[in-house]
């Protein structure tokens, strides 16, 4: 079996400044570590870009929108344009099985968007999915974008813990 870590929504706009998930550079450091494990450890990393609409925080080549990690010679860079990078890349799954990974461990932003749709399209696409509790992060914005709570006032941490749970619940994620 060969895993690759895909790396998501890591810009600059969800680490610094006002919109960075809270304790952004404890995240950071931990997102690091990984990033050097896999390397160190042959996997492929691959890089989840997502391109915002004009004037967004994440509006493509605005500063916001950078990745926070320079990404090495031999890593992807994939944008996409959905919460679901499978969604926004049709050809991506087979690319990657083509390479012979048939495992994904998902890292980054946000929890209850973008990590939570891609780990299902990576599901569903046929992939095995790896997702360490502590290396996924979010924010509350006070939008209702998962079906948890109608309480606005749930902490990042719960609703990361929500989302995760909520995963293994419905098959995506096998808990370990």
């Amino acid at each position: 079996m060969s895993q690759a870590l895909l790396v998501v929504d890591v810009q600059a706009n969800m680490v610094v400044g006002q919109y960075a998930v809270p304790n952004a550079e404890e995240f950071l450091k931990k997102f690091e570590q990984r990033i050097l494990e896999a390397r160190k450890n042959g996997q492929d990393v691959i890089w989840v870009q997502n391109d915002g609409p004009e004037d967004d925080v994440d509006e493509p080549f605005s500063e916001g929108w950078q990745l926070y990690f320079e990404p090495v010679e031999g890593d992807r860079v994939i944008r996409k344009t959905t919460q679901n990078v499978f969604e926004s890349n049709p050809t991506l799954a087979a690319e990657l099985k083509a390479d012979g990974i048939d495992s994904l461990e998902l890292i980054g932003m946000q929890s209850e968007y973008c990590v939570q749709s891609s780990a299902r399209g990576a599901k569903a696409a046929g992939f095995e999915v790896v997702l360490q509790p502590y290396l996924h992060a979010t924010f509350h914005d006070g939008t209702p974008a998962t079906n948890f709570t109608t309480d606005y006032k749930v902490s990042a941490t719960d609703l990361a813990a929500q989302v995760y749970a909520s995963l293994v619940a419905d098959g995506t994620l096998s808990e370990r």
